[in-house]
């Protein structure tokens, strides 16, 4: 995405953002730079119409020259540029959902245990488990499976 056209789409939204409407007219932190955009200290403030913070969170870390950086990173390109009300929690949310950043980067977790295989009954019927596996897809209009294990 080009830097230029996500400034247009900021500029086109910020007339419909309630936030930006009451801070355009208010001195103080806020303040607009010659091309219109609305800035509390320096940093640019984002309206939350349509996808702008995905737009902005895209061109921040899936960026060629930003490499996927991790949350603690990204999260500290787009707050030194870009400001909006959860801008945290956006950025977490959208690093963990990143399909490159979760192929690439090593889990921090303990490994998985062994298998153990189920003990040999003694004679049938001996221990009998029953469970639902749901919400599978349609097949006949039915979405749900019995499964009983002997």
């Amino acid at each position: 995405m080009d830097l230029d056209i996500l400034y247009q789409d900021i500029l086109l939204a910020l007339p419909s953002d309630p936030i930006a409407t009451k801070h355009i007219s208010t001195d103080g932190q806020w303040s607009i730079d010659p091309n219109g955009l609305l800035l509390l200290d320096t940093r640019i403030y984002i309206p939350s119409a349509g996808n702008l913070y995905i737009c902005v969170l895209q061109y921040n870390h899936n960026h060629i020259l930003a490499g996927h950086f991790g949350q603690n990173k990204t999260l500290e390109l787009v707050h030194c540029r870009y400001f909006w009300s959860s801008l945290c929690a956006n950025v977490q949310q959208f690093c963990k959902s990143c399909v490159t950043c979760m192929q690439s980067k090593p889990q921090h977790h303990k490994p998985y245990g062994s298998l153990k295989q189920l003990p040999i009954p003694e004679r049938p019927w001996n221990s009998i488990s029953m469970d639902f596996i749901e919400k599978l897809p349609s097949s006949s209009r039915f979405d749900t499976i019995l499964v009983i294990v002997d």
